[in-house]
C-alpha cells in the first residue's frame, strides 16, 4: 500500500511538472507571438535561446518549445546553422498574405458590424485616438501596438474564435514587415484615417460601409508598404 502511495505521488509530481512546463512554454509562445504581431521583432532578427531565456527569466527548455512551435507555424524560420530567425518575406509572399488577410478580415468585419455593442465601439474610439497620438508623434512602437489592439478588439466582436486565431497567425507572419511602413516620415492616407470611416459605419451597423473601410485600411496601407520595402 505504501509503495502504491509513493508511486502515485511520483506520477502526480511528474504530471504536475509536465503541466507547469507546458504552461510556461505556452506563456512564452504567446509573448513572442505578440511581439511578432506588433513589430517588436524585426525581419532578419536572430533569436537566441540564451538571450530570450535570460530576458524572460526562465530556463531554455520552455523557450525552445515555444520557438519550435512558432517555426512550425511559419512565424519563425530555422536557419542552416540551427538558429531561429524572423523571416524576411519577399514582395510576393507579403502580397499573398495581404490578400488572404483582406478576405478573412472582411469576413470578421461582416460578422462584427451587426452585433458590435456601444461599449465595444467606445473602446475602438479610444484605441484609435491613442494610435493617432502615437502616429502624429511618429512613434512606431506605439502606433503598431495600438493598431493591433484596435483591429483585434474589432475582430473579437465577430464572436468567431477560429477565424480570429487564423487572422492572428497571419498577423504573426506580417507584423515584423510593418516596421518598414512606419519609418519617418509616416504615411497618411487622405485627410482622415480609414479607422474613422470604419467606426462611423460600425455605429450605424452599416456592413457595406464597414467592409469598404477595412478594405481601404488593409489594401491602402499594404500598397504603401510595398513602396517602402527595401530592394
Amino acid at each position: 500500500y505504501l509503495l502504491t502511495l509513493i508511486s502515485s505521488a511520483v506520477d502526480m509530481t511528474f504530471f504536475l511538472t509536465l503541466m507547469a512546463r507546458e504552461n510556461m512554454a505556452g506563456t512564452i509562445y504567446r509573448q513572442i507571438k505578440q511581439r511578432l504581431m506588433i513589430g517588436e521583432l524585426l525581419p532578419g532578427q536572430t533569436l537566441t535561446l540564451r538571450l530570450l531565456s535570460e530576458s524572460l527569466g526562465v530556463s531554455q527548455t520552455p523557450v525552445r518549445e515555444a520557438l519550435l512551435q512558432l517555426v512550425s507555424e511559419r512565424a519563425l524560420a530555422m536557419t542552416p546553422g540551427k538558429s531561429v530567425q524572423v523571416p524576411v518575406l519577399s514582395r510576393e509572399e507579403l502580397q499573398e498574405l495581404r490578400a488572404v488577410r483582406l478576405n478573412l478580415e472582411v469576413m470578421a468585419v461582416e460578422n462584427a458590424t451587426p452585433r458590435i455593442t456601444k461599449t465595444e465601439i467606445k473602446k475602438l474610439v479610444t484605441l484609435h485616438k491613442e494610435m493617432m497620438r502615437h502616429k502624429l508623434n511618429e512613434d512606431m512602437a506605439g502606433t503598431l501596438a495600438k493598431n493591433y489592439e484596435f483591429h483585434f478588439a474589432l475582430y473579437q466582436a465577430a464572436n468567431m474564435p477560429h477565424l480570429l486565431a487564423i487572422i492572428e497567425g497571419l498577423w504573426t507572419q506580417t507584423g515584423p514587415s510593418l516596421t518598414f511602413l512606419y519609418r519617418k516620415p509616416f504615411i497618411h492616407l487622405g485627410k482622415e484615417h480609414p479607422h474613422v470611416q470604419l467606426i462611423d459605419a460600425l455605429q450605424r451597423h452599416d456592413v457595406k460601409a464597414a467592409v469598404s473601410a477595412i478594405k481601404l485600411d488593409v489594401a491602402g496601407y499594404g500598397a504603401a508598404l510595398m513602396e517602402r520595402l527595401p530592394e
